[in-house]
């Protein structure tokens, strides 16, 4: 019950993350037509709509009127997203199975929630590799003369909001690294750093979080990371 009654906030959570994508984009194409320039981000998208609300631009006031109804729901929609998801949060934190997904580096309540709605009891993947393959982080192969090569994650296909999170929490934790590693994945991760890179470690720790996450799933084990010697 607990399984799908996440599954259902998460779902819910989705819908509304995509209607309030869908209405920003809806509202940068109508300034867009009209020549207002619309900077990336939510706080570039809100100066171009406080300059047509304010009057410096040459759009016609019934525009400007539909426009000011369009924004007001934008708002409304990004405070009623903020509240849900400040519930969904709690609920996480209170199922014991995310509990213990947290423990992870890079894990927050989203996260957790969106491996355990993913994963399951991780009983439909044979293996850690098979549960990353079908979030979209397993590399792709390419084989030629005899070698084979690997060409990167399929940006297209898995689980693309998961995937997305997932790379931002390994950023973020990626970021705190100590200069001094505590444990064996701080270890691991300064040696990854150094031989290919921040953003392609990132993606290597986003594989390794859910090839984790299936294993405490499967087998309902706690994370216990491994201390560096003193």
């Amino acid at each position: 019950l607990e399984q799908q009654a996440m599954q259902s906030l998460e779902s819910s959570r989705r819908f509304l993350s995509r209607n309030l994508v869908s209405l920003g984009q809806h509202i940068r194409g109508s300034l867009l037509g009209y020549g207002v320039a619309n900077p990336k981000g939510e706080k570039g998208l809100k100066a171009s709509v406080q300059s047509v609300l304010d009057g410096e631009t040459n759009i016609p006031a019934n525009v400007i009127g539909v426009m000011a109804i369009l924004w007001e729901q934008y708002k409304l929609l990004k405070n009623e997203l903020k509240d849900f998801e400040k519930e969904k949060n709690a609920l996480t934190r209170q199922i014991e199975p995310c509990k213990r997904l947290m423990k992870i580096e890079g894990v927050g309540e989203t996260i957790a929630a969106m491996l355990y709605t993913t994963l399951g009891d991780g009983k439909q993947f044979k293996n850690g590799r098979q549960a990353s393959a079908f979030v979209g982080l397993t590399p792709k192969q390419h084989s030629s003369g005899g070698k084979v090569f690997m060409i990167g994650i399929d940006k297209c296909g898995g689980v693309k909001e998961l995937r997305s999170l997932l790379y931002l929490g390994a950023m973020s934790h990626l970021g705190r690294l100590p200069e001094k590693p505590r444990t064996q994945k701080d270890a691991w991760l300064r040696q990854i750093i150094e031989r290919i890179g921040f953003k392609k470690t990132c993606i290597a720790l986003a594989n390794k979080i859910v090839r984790t996450a299936w294993a405490m799933l499967r087998y309902e084990t706690e994370y216990k990371p491994i201390l560096l010697a003193a």
